[in-house]
């Protein structure tokens, strides 16, 4: 076999690998990345009820407090973040202890999959993710969820995986880019049978890109 022949064998297997892989548990996407299972929510156990009644009670407090202080920002996709600390008010409001989830080197770290760790009237632990979305975009197909690996991985627990989510109505404000948005309605949700989708991407940094003869021209302006 010749350069030629074996470059286009590489070429070919790499253009099967990259296909995208459709409907992936995530129950087994973290399984895999931390060694850790998610546990699924029983509706017939009281322990499982009390936790979604504290966390609903939670998300009325914190549409509440939304309403009372609106975000201010100029797009909807940047909403999720700013909701995280209402949430974490209001889960403590609402009679549960939370705070910022550690990795598994004992790291705290704001970015990345899960944004809060709550622990309920029994002392156990669940994941809380943080998410907003507009009446336009509740039923799209849209990219909303993302999970990126880690070799510092945020959970660190077997126990349960949920989501609570804000639909926000925004409001212009006069003389300015930003919009006012305020919570109308909350959906939670319970991740253990969510299916997820890989999209390969390839990247590379400056070093390499703005280096040697790759660069055609430069100058001063």
């Amino acid at each position: 076999m010749d350069d030629k022949q074996r470059a286009e064998l590489l070429e070919a297997a790499l253009a099967k690998l990259l296909q995208p892989l459709k409907n992936i548990p995530f129950s087994t996407v973290v399984r895999s990345i931390s060694g850790y299972s998610i546990t699924p929510v029983d509706r017939n156990d009281p322990a499982d009820t009390a936790l979604i009644e504290k966390l609903s009670e939670a998300a009325r407090l914190c549409g509440e407090a939304v309403r009372q202080k609106p975000i201010l920002r100029p797009r909807p996709n940047e909403v999720g973040n700013d909701i995280e600390p209402y949430v974490m008010h209001a889960v403590a409001a609402a009679g549960l202890r939370c705070e910022r989830p550690t990795t598994a080197g004992g790291q705290l770290k704001a970015t990345g999959y899960p944004d809060i760790l709550v622990y309920d009237d029994a002392g156990r632990p669940a994941y809380l993710e943080c998410k907003s979305y507009s009446s336009d975009t509740a039923n799209t197909t849209m990219r909303s969820f993302y999970l990126s690996p880690s070799d510092d991985f945020k959970v660190c627990h077997e126990t349960r995986h949920l989501l609570m989510a804000f639909e926000m109505q925004a409001r212009a404000t006069p003389n300015s880019r930003n919009s006012e948005y305020t919570a109308v309605a909350f959906k939670l949700v319970d991740l253990h049978d969510l299916l997820c989708d890989v999209k390969y991407e390839f990247h590379s940094d400056n070093r390499r890109l703005y280096t040697g003869n790759m660069v055609l021209a430069s100058g001063r302006v």
